[in-house]
């Protein structure tokens, strides 16, 4: 089963930049399946390469409120899990706790652990 990444309502567990990288880890991650079913998948990262980041990395963990993901000048909605892209990239999040992170970069990947954990949302 394939999945595609959305970042609102997704929880960060922690930001880190690791020289030229930077390294988003979700607690949860909400993802559509194959069928358009919403839900929430464990042990995901997305790690930015040749990256800039702006922002209180610090305080940046929990709901993320806003998200936007740019790919050479284009809105990219939905991201493929796993997905690898190259280009000019920018990527912002508002979190709920306020903090604000920009960051621009030229690589990213996204990817699953293999004991990655689905939820079903089954809210009405």
């Amino acid at each position: 089963m394939s999945f595609a990444l959305e970042f609102i309502d997704s929880e960060v567990r922690d930001v880190v930049a690791d020289g030229a990288d930077v390294r988003i880890r979700f607690a949860a991650a909400t993802v559509r399946d194959d069928d358009g079913a919403r839900g929430w998948l464990t042990t995901t990262a997305l790690t930015l390469a040749a990256a800039t980041l702006s922002g209180d990395a610090a305080h940046a963990f929990g709901k993320i409120t806003e998200g936007r993901l740019r790919h050479d000048g284009a809105d990219v909605a939905r991201l493929p899990l796993p997905a690898t892209l190259a280009g000019d990239l920018e990527l912002s999040l508002r979190l709920a706790n306020g903090t604000t992170l920009s960051v621009r970069a030229a690589g990213l990947t996204l990817a699953a652990a293999p004991d990655a954990v689905f939820t079903p949302d089954f809210s009405c």
